[in-house]
């Protein structure tokens, strides 16, 4: 049994993704509180969204119990471009796991992240130079590796892949192409804990053998559908904005709503009253922050995840919905909570990341997860 941890909910889908291309038997879960028979286990802690101090509590408890399952392989998926509580995790998994060295390969050239000599970059360009800049909780302010895991030069030490893994402690391995990944792949041993994005996980995969299986199962998508979308780039934003200013079925958060530190439960319900009546008309629904709303003023984007799945829950006391389509990983995190949902089955990889998954006990339900600096497919955003 190979178990993921994730440290966020789009980064398992991802995962979970891999495995269902690679024809494993996939489980992705919110805890290990149940018997786990699948060849994949995958662990969305949502750590990223949470204080450090509670982060590593929750990695410390997640540990405990991988360690009593005794998997055959054990793989943290962290944040292609670093952001999150990376090396305090990795050092609390290194105690519990008694292990003194572990390798992070977070880069992912098929997507033009890359890092090298000690940089990162994303298409060619310093990743400070591009919308991660302006990430509202892990905004990244330099290209430099070190400064983006936030530790000084002589903590974590950064090695070209051919360079032998001797010393103890946390590495992290550059990498510009997909073969430095594969070559990274082979270092692979029981003494080292790995690390990364979905790039190097995938030539984990590769390098025990598997390979991808062409079979891939199909369902159709159900009627009712309701995005969310969560994120602060630029290209989503738009999307959303071109949908509205052509007459879609595109509901913002009312600025009421926005600007209250507690609104009244009158304002969701009409806000979902609204969602709704989109549903029923068009058969799908997104629902979205205008930029325009938030601009001027001092907001907690923990509270605006809250405010989303607050609606999200409404919407669901008033009709029956087949999809539930999420961007942004903690944002789907606390649409879960609320949901009181924590069993998925991957069971569709429409393209890299963004993952279909059937949600355990709800009959006709699929939750359909993709990180925010990715794309929807054109045929699932068909507006």
């Amino acid at each position: 049994m190979i178990v993921v941890i994730a440290d966020d909910l789009t980064g398992a889908a991802e995962v979970g993704g891999l495995g269902l291309r690679y024809g494993l038997n996939v489980d992705v879960v919110t805890d290990i509180d149940q018997p786990v028979i699948a060849d994949l286990l995958v662990i969305a802690t949502d750590t990223r969204s949470m204080s450090e101090q509670h982060a590593l509590k929750t990695m410390s408890e997640i540990t405990l119990k991988i360690n009593k399952l005794k998997p055959d392989l054990i793989f943290k998926k962290v944040d292609s471009v670093l952001r999150g509580h990376i090396i305090a995790e990795l050092n609390v998994q290194l105690k519990h796991f008694g292990i003194k060295t572990a390798l992070l390969v977070p880069a992912n050239p098929a997507l033009g992240r890359t890092l090298t000599n000690g940089n990162y970059f994303i298409d060619g360009q310093p990743i400070n130079l591009t919308s991660f800049a302006h990430d509202p909780e892990f905004s990244v302010t330099s290209a430099d590796v070190h400064r983006m895991l936030h530790v000084n030069k002589g903590e974590v030490a950064i090695l070209a892949n051919h360079e032998a893994l001797l010393q103890p402690g946390i590495i992290v391995g550059e990498c510009i192409t997909e073969n430095d990944l594969k070559l990274w792949a082979n270092k692979v041993c029981e003494k080292v804990l790995l690390a990364g994005g979905s790039g190097f996980f995938t030539a984990i995969l590769e390098s025990l053998g598997l390979e991808v299986q062409t079979n891939k199962k199909h369902i159709d998508f159900g009627k009712n559908a309701l995005f969310i979308c969560g994120s602060t780039f630029i290209k989503s934003r738009q999307l959303v904005n071109q949908v509205k200013n052509e007459n879609g079925p595109v509901s913002y958060m009312p600025i009421e709503i926005v600007k209250l530190a507690n609104p009244p439960e009158s304002l969701f319900e009409q806000w979902a009253d609204e969602v709704a009546s989109l549903i029923n008309l068009h058969k799908k629904a997104i629902v979205a922050i205008h930029e325009n709303t938030t601009t001027s003023m001092e907001v907690i984007t923990g509270s605006l995840r809250e405010k989303k799945a607050r609606l999200v829950k409404k919407v669901f006391q008033r009709l029956k919905l087949n999809e539930l389509l999420i961007e942004g990983g903690s944002t789907a995190a606390s649409i879960i909570k609320q949901l009181n949902f924590d069993r998925f089955i991957p069971i569709q990889e429409f393209s890299t990341g963004v993952i279909r998954m059937k949600v355990d006990k709800h009959e006709d339900l699929f939750l359909t997860l993709k990180p925010g600096s990715y794309d929807w497919p054109p045929h699932i955003w068909n507006f």
